[in-house]
């Protein structure tokens, strides 16, 4: 009886290591250099620096309109008209400059994202943390997520 309660403890201690052995395949990336290495980054960030400097422009003129106003003497009901109607023409200007920057930021984690589950998958890899919150261990997919970008 002793022997098959001994067989039975050391089957289970078996198994809880061979479970232990499953969750150590921890991999791990460097997400600043993969979004910084990412060709796709660049060219986003072309994009909203193009709609950002059209942004930019307006906003400048407007700013040399109120100063002209200002210098010419006008009086602070005009100055507070003039500075609420600049505010009303950019708003929308400015919430699509936030929403592109927002659209472009998803895309970019998702293929990422993407990226990261097929190399994990091609590795064996289980679970993927970000490397700041790495001590020890794991394997650095860094390099190899930002080939599967770019290729």
């Amino acid at each position: 009886m002793k022997k098959i309660t001994v067989i039975i403890l050391c089957l289970m201690f078996a198994a809880t290591l061979a479970q232990a052995t499953n969750f150590s395949n921890i991999g791990f990336i460097d997400v600043q250099k993969v979004f910084k290495e990412y060709r796709e980054t660049d060219k986003a960030q072309t994009k909203l620096n193009k709609q950002e400097e059209s942004f930019k422009k307006e906003f400048e003129k407007s700013q040399e309109k109120l100063e002209k106003a200002e210098k010419d003497g006008k009086s602070k009901e005009d100055l507070d008209k003039m500075k609420k109607e600049f505010e009303e023409k950019l708003a929308p200007k400015r919430e699509s400059l936030l929403k592109l920057n927002e659209q472009l930021t998803a895309k970019l984690q998702l293929e990422i994202l993407d990226s990261v589950k097929n190399v994990a998958k091609k590795v064996g890899i289980d679970m993927v943390l970000d490397k700041q919150v790495v001590i020890t261990g794991g394997m650095d997919l860094t390099e190899m997520v930002i080939n599967e970008l770019n290729k």
